[in-house]
């Protein structure tokens, strides 16, 4: 899975291609999401990546999606990031409809995790508060899921 963006290529990168002579890959990163509070066998996980504060919530730079396995956790890893800072925002399918189902006033129905801990208090976090820096190589990252949707409670 690729980010999508628009390479171009540098006079080195032109140079080396009319010469012949390999031009050494930059340094990727390797992102892997570890994702808690989900139940074995039920639904999908979907993990999206943001790369700004202009597309935090709007608009993901790359996102991935695993089914939860009967056991253990799914592995979820955004391969080939260029270093800088990136954002994380996670939640579990769990009818597997594709998308974060909400309720009354935009609650997500589903349990929903921030990169950082991140824990939303009645508004949207920023991409400040969720951000955290890749750096070439491979590294990792914990989310926690976590329901915002109060259940019914007996006698209400």
């Amino acid at each position: 899975m690729g980010l999508g963006f628009l390479r171009i290529l540098t006079v080195a990168a032109v140079t080396a291609l009319v010469s012949g002579v390999p031009l050494a890959a930059p340094d990727l990163g390797e992102l892997t999401v570890n994702v808690t509070g989900i139940e074995a066998g039920l639904g999908a996980v979907r993990v999206n990546l943001y790369a700004s504060a202009q597309s935090f919530l709007a608009h993901e730079a790359a996102q991935i999606e695993a089914n939860v396995p009967l056991q253990g956790a799914p592995l979820l890893v955004f391969r080939g990031l260029q270093p800088g800072t990136y954002a994380v925002v996670a939640y579990y399918d769990r009818n597997q409809n594709g998308k974060l189902d909400r309720g009354v006033f935009g609650v997500p129905l589903e349990p929903l995790g921030f990169s950082n801990g991140v824990v939303p208090v009645l508004s949207r976090p920023g991409f400040a508060e969720a951000a955290f820096v890749v750096e070439a190589g491979k590294q990792g990252v914990d989310i926690t899921l976590r329901s915002f949707a109060r259940a019914p409670q007996a006698g209400s």
